[in-house]
C-alpha cells in the first residue's frame, strides 16, 4: 500500500498536464501512487498519459460526467494511507508530499490538514500566496469556518486526508455541482474531522481562461452557490451550529448570493431554518434585506414587508424605526436619503478598522470569473 494516493481528474488537460505531471515525479518523497480519470478527454491527454507510463500512475477512463464524478471515481481506486489531490493545470513544489506526510505522521491527532501556496498565472508567475486570501487559518473543527467560506481551504491541491476517515464516513464529492463541488466535500469533511495547518508552500494553484470557475455564466455559478447554501440551510445538521454562524450564513445569502432575487429572498425568511435565529437577528436580517429592497422601485411593497415584519420582531430596533419615520414622513426618497447617510458613514468606518487591522487580501482581477 502506497504512503499517498494522489488523485487527478483530467478532461482536455494536454496544454499543462506534462508540467503537472512532471511536479509529481519529482518528488522528494517517493512512496505515492497517481490515479488518474480520464473523464472524456478528446485532446492529447491521452497520448501524454501514456508518456508517463509508469508502475505508480493507474489510468481510468470513462465518459465525460464532470469534475465531482471523476473525483469520485479516483476515490473509489485509491489505496493509500492518505488521499492527496493534483488536478491536472496545477503544480506541486518538489517538497509536497514531503511536507504534508511528515506533518499527517507527526500529528495523528489531525484527520485532514491544508498547507500554503501560491495561485499563479499561466506561465507560472506567482499572484498571491493562498494563506494572503484566506479569511483566516483556522485548526481543529472548523465546520463554522468552512460553512461560511470555501476560502478557509481554498483549493484541493494544498490539502492531505487521511483515507481511512473518508472511507469511514463515505465521504465524496457531490455530482449536481458544477462550480463549488469542493467547497461541499470540505464541509462534509469537517463534520467529522480536525484539521491541521501545515506552514510551508506546497503548490501553485493555475488561474487561467479555461478555469470552470472563470468560464461558467454568472447564473450559472449563482445558481450552484445558491443550491449548494440550501443544501446545507436543510441539513439536519445546521440548527447545531452556533447562532453567530447561522446569522452570518442567512447574511450572505439573503444580502450576496440572492440580492437579485426577491421571491428567493421571501421564501428563505420565510423558511423554518431561518426560524431558529433569535428574534432580534432575525428583525435585523428581515431590516437589511428590506433596506437592500428599497432601493429599488419595483420591490417596494416587499421592502415595506420586510421593514415591518422586523419592527414586529424587535420594536427596539432603532434603525428599522428611523427608516419606517423616514418613509412616513418623506415617503420612499427620504427613506433612501437616510440610508446613503448610513452607508457613507459605515464604509469610512470600514476603512479604519481594515487599516488597523489588516485582513485578507481582495482577488486580483486575474482571479476573477470572467465578466465579473
Amino acid at each position: 500500500m502506497p504512503a499517498v494516493s494522489v488523485l487527478m481528474p483530467a478532461y482536455n488537460a494536454a496544454r499543462y498536464l506534462a508540467k503537472t505531471l512532471d511536479s509529481l515525479f519529482v518528488q522528494t518523497f517517493a512512496d505515492w501512487e497517481l490515479i488518474v480519470v480520464d473523464d472524456g478527454s478528446t485532446d492529447a491527454t491521452p497520448d501524454i498519459l501514456r508518456s508517463y507510463a509508469d508502475s505508480n500512475v493507474r489510468v481510468i477512463r470513462q465518459a465525460n460526467g464532470g469534475e465531482a464524478r471523476a473525483r469520485n471515481t479516483a476515490l473509489d481506486h485509491a489505496t493509500g494511507e492518505f488521499i492527496a489531490f493534483l488536478d491536472s493545470d496545477d503544480l506541486y513544489t518538489p517538497n509536497a508530499l514531503q511536507e504534508m506526510v511528515a506533518f499527517m505522521r507527526a500529528h495523528p491527532e489531525f484527520d485532514a490538514a491544508f498547507a500554503d501556496g501560491y495561485f499563479c498565472d499561466e506561465n507560472d508567475r506567482p499572484l498571491m500566496r493562498l494563506s494572503e486570501h484566506r479569511p483566516g487559518i483556522y485548526t481543529g473543527r472548523i465546520l463554522e469556518q468552512v460553512v461560511l467560506s470555501g476560502s478557509v481551504i481554498t483549493v484541493p491541491v494544498c490539502t492531505i486526508v487521511r483515507r481511512a476517515i473518508i472511507e469511514r464516513h463515505h465521504l465524496r464529492f457531490d455530482p449536481q455541482f458544477v462550480i463549488g463541488p469542493d467547497w461541499d466535500f470540505w464541509i462534509r469533511v469537517a463534520r467529522v474531522a480536525n484539521f491541521g495547518y501545515i506552514d510551508a508552500i506546497t503548490c501553485l494553484y493555475r488561474v487561467h481562461q479555461t478555469n470552470i470557475t472563470r468560464t461558467s455564466g454568472r447564473q450559472r455559478r449563482v445558481d450552484d452557490l445558491v443550491r449548494g447554501r440550501l443544501k446545507v440551510m436543510n441539513a439536519d445538521w445546521f440548527v447545531d451550529l452556533s447562532a453567530a454562524t447561522r446569522r452570518q450564513f442567512f447574511f450572505d445569502l439573503l444580502l450576496e448570493l440572492l440580492k437579485d432575487a426577491p421571491d428567493q429572498q421571501a421564501h428563505i425568511l420565510d423558511s423554518a431554518p431561518f426560524q431558529t435565529l433569535p428574534p432580534s437577528d432575525r428583525a435585523a436580517l428581515w431590516r437589511q434585506v428590506g433596506v437592500d429592497r428599497l432601493r429599488q422601485a419595483a420591490t417596494y411593497d416587499f421592502a415595506v414587508r420586510c421593514l415591518a415584519r422586523a419592527q414586529q420582531l424587535d420594536p427596539a430596533d432603532r434603525k428599522g424605526r428611523l427608516v419606517m419615520t423616514a418613509m412616513r414622513l418623506g415617503g420612499r426618497p427620504a427613506a433612501l436619503t437616510l440610508i446613503r447617510a448610513w452607508q457613507l458613514a459605515r464604509h469610512a468606518i470600514d476603512r479604519i478598522r481594515r487599516v488597523s487591522r489588516g485582513g485578507p487580501k481582495s482577488v486580483p482581477s486575474a482571479l476573477r470569473p470572467l465578466g465579473s
